[in-house]
């Protein structure tokens, strides 16, 4: 992906006029994939127009295959943004921490930034405490700053439809709007 971005900081990260901004993702699912592109996206707002922007995304199981996993060291080694959105109480699998590790003793001394976004939502967040522990680790040992971000989503639930008097099926909606027009603008097409 390329765009066009304006000249400013990030989490540290020095952007000059003309020169590649470098963002490489590695996400667990769709919805993680989807949170790292937003957090990407809000990258792109922040600064503006002036720089080109790379990245590159990496699914967590696509970092099974050795030489994948290595071309991923490489776009983390050159990244000036890295982010690891993981899916609900989801730990790190070993290829994920592997890739960590591989690229970790090579960042030493670059400015970057590690942008963590662990979901926490529901029971048992043994595996994302975890995750965010080592992922501390590595921005600590990397000497890159460290962004975490906990997503801990309400689960809703629809409430059961409710039953008409006579028990034989749903009640219909009462109106909202009590029969009158809705507001101008309302409508799917205004």
């Amino acid at each position: 992906m390329k765009t066009r971005l304006s000249r400013g900081l990030v989490a540290g990260a020095s952007v000059r006029p003309k020169s590649a901004f470098r963002v490489v993702m590695a996400y667990d699912d769709f919805i993680a994939g989807k949170r790292a592109m937003d957090a990407c996206n809000f990258l792109v707002f922040q600064l503006g127009g002036e720089i080109e922007l790379r990245s590159s995304m990496w699914k967590f199981d696509i970092l099974r295959n050795a030489k994948l996993n290595q071309i991923a060291v490489d776009d983390a080694i050159e990244a000036d943004v890295i982010i690891v959105a993981s899916a609900p109480n989801a730990g790190l699998p070993e290829e994920v921490r592997n890739w960590i590790d591989g690229w970790v003793s090579q960042k030493r001394g670059q400015t970057a930034a590690l942008v963590a976004l662990l979901d926490f939502t529901g029971g048992d967040d043994t595996a994302s405490t975890l995750a965010y522990a080592f992922l501390k680790g590595a921005a600590a040992s990397a000497d890159i700053d460290f962004l975490p971000q906990e997503i801990r989503s309400i689960e809703k639930k629809m409430p059961p439809l409710p039953i008409a008097p006579s028990g034989k099926g749903p009640r219909p909606l009462a109106d909202p709007l009590g029969g009158r027009p809705g507001p101008e603008g309302w409508g799917l097409n205004d």
